[in-house]
């Protein structure tokens, strides 16, 4: 039995990046208690100062510039020394008692490398981002305490061990951005560890909202560009390089007649985001490093 306050058990990360109308309100949803380490990926010293003048029980940190979500969250992990580490996103708000259900879970199994709470939108509609490597129909049930098993999950909330970080490894710093969570989980399947979802305990995730509304349009520049590049990544790093390919070019291919389309009609936004998405796979080929990075 471990005699330490939950509070001393867990550290909270939040990687931000240009999150000031959103942070608050994350943090409002965050007991005070939690220790919480904020990684704002820029060097935006005047943001992270004002956090940490007005809130109790946390660091701040500047990356200095946008180093890409995995390197952000790998550099709060090694800062925290706490049993428990918990990634949430500036636009996650979970439910009371969210964090603390998340802990009694990984007390409870000690076999599962990665646990997320049930995510849902503002309209409160689940987000089904999870799924399986490989059919298994004992996996694809909740257990009798409200806990199923996945092979692999898009968490906006997420928790790990700490230890478990130097047999699992950290975040894929190649990757900076979409796909880091994907590949952290096979790498969890490949170890033959669990990760589990607990319906028990909830977030709200805005999705895509983690930054400055004003940046809305660069910052789906930027994750078009790494969809594309990470994908074809993911699947040459763990697959090889034939099924990387079988499933990534009938994708490009209809991003290629789109951005034909949208080029023909002159539609400047869309054409863009259907180059941008063709041109992170052709880089990705190449073997050209995750370079993109939004102009604000």
């Amino acid at each position: 039995m471990n005699n330490k306050s939950i509070f001393d058990r867990v550290t909270v990360i939040i990687v931000t990046f240009h999150s000031e109308y959103i942070i608050e309100r994350c943090l409002k949803n965050i007991d005070e208690r939690f220790k919480k380490i904020i990684i704002e990926n820029s060097n935006n010293l005047e943001f992270t100062k004002n956090i940490k003048n007005k809130y109790k029980n946390i660091e701040c940190h500047n990356t200095g510039y946008d180093s890409g979500f995995p390197k952000a969250l790998n550099y709060g992990f090694k800062l925290a020394q706490t049993e428990y580490l918990i990634s949430a996103n500036p636009d996650s708000f979970p439910d009371k008692n969210c964090f603390e259900s998340l802990i009694k879970t990984a007390d409870q199994f000690p076999e599962a490398a990665l646990i997320v709470p049930a995510s849902y939108n503002q309209n409160d509609k689940e987000f089904k981002e999870y799924g399986y490597f490989s059919n298994n129909e004992n996996k694809n049930k909740l257990s009798n305490n409200n806990i199923l098993e996945v092979d692999w999950v898009t968490g906006n909330i997420f928790l790990i061990r700490k230890n478990d970080l130097y047999t699992i490894g950290y975040y894929d710093e190649n990757i900076f951005l979409q796909y880091d969570d994907i590949d952290y989980c096979k790498r969890i399947f490949n170890l033959n560890r669990k990760v589990l979802i607990n319906f028990n305990c909830k977030s709200k995730h805005l999705e895509g909202k983690s930054h400055n509304p004003e940046f809305k349009f660069q910052m789906k520049c930027e994750s078009s560009w790494h969809t594309s590049w990470s994908c074809y990544y993911y699947y040459k790093k763990h697959f090889g390089t034939l099924l990387a390919l079988k499933k990534c070019l009938p994708i490009i291919i209809v991003y290629f007649l789109k951005f034909i389309y949208f080029f023909l009609i002159n539609n400047k936004e869309k054409k863009k985001i259907y180059f941008l998405l063709i041109s992170g796979f052709y880089y990705s080929i190449k073997g050209r490093k995750s370079f993109y990075r939004a102009v604000l």
